[in-house]
């Protein structure tokens, strides 16, 4: 663990610390947000930095793609180490992230620090971004649910007929659901899963819920899957999720025209 930093003189390597400087001076940056894990506290000494950099959407647009994705390695270091990963952006991502549906587009702004905003709304954009939302929340968890329903029933389909590659496909799909889904229920974005210790050990999982739902992950079965279920069946019904004990009218509702494009963003993995 490492001190969350909090400004750009706290960056400690002059690589970074450079870049971020001559970025703030340019006119077109509109803002800069530290994340990962420097801003979680979560860094090794030795690692890399990340951050967002919001220019204005003209100068954005003078960018060949490649051009916005910044990667800076320590000097005369072998292996080369990244010490900075930063993201050109338009401020027009701001408001495509808050719209979108994906945990991977709120997550980074949890944590994130402002450390450069031009206009000062960079901050209420962040909180904005970070904010789990109500709306669609129960569809939102019903429908992770169901898709380890889903996934049981495929894996034990495809075991009858000895398919084994599709069963361990299924079955993966299934234990990657209901982690999802441990997420939704808590109103929280699910992080890049190279983060699920830090992040389920700050929100104090539950050791049962944590040993069935890593268990699912390390050693997947049919059997395991179905103990899942079980476990997260009994979660939701805590919650007030009562569409567990009508599954099939929930989903035979979720074909209405006007919810599929919902439903799917909910099922999204």
């Amino acid at each position: 663990m490492t001190s969350i930093v909090r400004s750009i003189a706290e960056v400690h390597e002059p690589l970074a610390r450079t870049w971020l400087e001559e970025q703030v001076a340019r006119p077109e940056t509109m803002g800069v947000l530290l994340c990962g894990s420097r801003a979680t506290g979560w860094a090794l000494p030795n690692g890399d930095y990340d951050a967002l950099v919001f220019l204005e959407p003209a100068a954005y647009r003078t960018l060949a793609p490649e051009e916005t994705l910044i990667y800076l390695h320590a000097p005369d270091e072998v292996p080369r180490r990244v010490v900075g990963d930063f993201s050109l952006m338009s401020e027009e991502h701001l408001a495509v992230h808050l719209a979108s549906p994906l945990d991977i587009d709120h997550w980074a702004y949890l944590d994130a620090i402002v450390l450069f905003d031009r206009r000062g709304d960079l901050e209420d954009w962040r909180r904005r971004i970070a904010a789990f939302p109500e709306e669609g929340w129960r569809d939102r968890v019903f429908q992770k649910y169901f898709q380890i329903l889903v996934a049981i029933s495929y894996a034990t389909k495809s075991d009858v007929a000895g398919r084994e590659a599709e069963r361990q496909i299924n079955l993966q799909r299934g234990a990657l659901a209901a982690i999802n889904l441990w997420f939704a229920l808590r109103r929280r974005w699910a992080p890049p899963l190279k983060w699920w210790t830090r992040e389920i050990e700050r929100l104090e999982i539950r050791p049962d819920t944590r040993a069935v739902l890593e268990g699912a992950a390390l050693a997947p079965t049919i059997e395991m899957l179905t103990h899942v279920r079980d476990h997260m069946k009994s979660e939701l019904r805590h919650a007030g999720i009562t569409e567990v004990d009508a599954v099939l009218p929930a989903f035979a509702a979720s074909f209405h025209p006007e919810r599929q494009a919902a439903v799917y963003r909910s099922q999204y993995l």
